[in-house]
C-alpha cells in the first residue's frame, strides 16, 4: 500500500511540473514550461530529501535493481532519457562514461552503489552500450519524474548520501566531471 501512495503522490507531482527543454547553456538550460513561457534551471542542484520519501526512493531502487542496495554507502545513479534523434544502424555513442569501470573507478574514491537506470521510452540500448551496462529501467517512472523532469536533457547524474542529501547534475557530463564531483560530495 505505501508503495501505491509513493508512486500515485510522484505521478501528480511528475504531471504538474513536466517541461520541455529548449537550448541549453553551460551552467544551466532554458527551458520552455507547459504555458510557454521560459524558465532558467540550473544544470547542478544540491537538495535534500525529506525521511519518508527517502525511504520510499530506497524501497523502489532495491525494487528495480532485483537486490539489496546498501544505503549506508553513497549511491550514483547514470540516468539516460531519450534515445538519439537520429538512429545509425550498429552505432555506439563514444561518451567516455561507458569506458573503462565506472563502478571500480568510483570505488577507488570511496565504496558506493552504482546504478544505470534509463527511462522506460528509451529502447536503443546497443547505442548506450547494453552489452557492456546492465541498464534498469524506471518503469514508475519515479527517478525521472522527482530528478530529470525537463524532456530534451539527455538525463544526468545523481549521487544520493546515506542522509538523504543529494547533488544532482542534469544534461551531458563526462567521466571526469561525475568522478571530481564525487570526490568532493563524498
Amino acid at each position: 500500500m505505501k508503495k501505491i501512495l509513493f508512486v500515485a503522490f510522484v505521478f501528480v507531482l511528475s504531471c504538474s511540473t513536466k517541461k520541455t527543454a529548449i537550448t541549453a547553456g553551460i551552467d544551466e538550460y532554458k527551458v520552455k514550461d507547459v504555458h510557454g513561457e521560459y524558465i532558467i534551471i540550473p544544470s547542478d542542484t544540491l537538495g535534500e530529501l525529506t525521511p519518508e520519501y527517502f525511504a520510499g526512493l530506497k524501497v523502489y531502487l532495491n525494487e528495480i535493481a532485483d537486490y539489496h542496495l546498501d544505503f549506508t554507502k553513497n549511491t550514483v545513479i547514470n540516468f539516460i532519457d531519450n534515445d538519439p534523434s537520429k538512429h545509425i544502424p550498429n552505432y555506439q555513442v563514444p561518451w567516455d562514461i561507458f569506458y573503462g569501470d565506472l563502478s571500480e573507478e568510483l570505488n577507488t574514491i570511496e565504496d558506493c552503489n552504482q546504478l544505470w537506470i534509463k527511462n522506460v521510452r528509451v529502447k536503443n540500448l546497443h547505442y548506450y552500450h547494453g552489452h557492456k551496462i546492465k541498464w534498469l529501467s524506471d518503469k514508475d517512472d519515479i527517478i525521472r519524474s522527482k530528478f530529470f523532469k525537463y524532456d530534451g536533457l539527455n538525463g544526468g547524474y545523481l549521487i544520493l548520501k546515506p542522509n538523504g542529501q543529494f547533488y544532482l547534475k542534469v544534461g551531458e557530463y563526462t567521466k571526469i566531471d561525475l568522478l571530481n564531483r564525487y570526490e568532493i560530495v563524498k
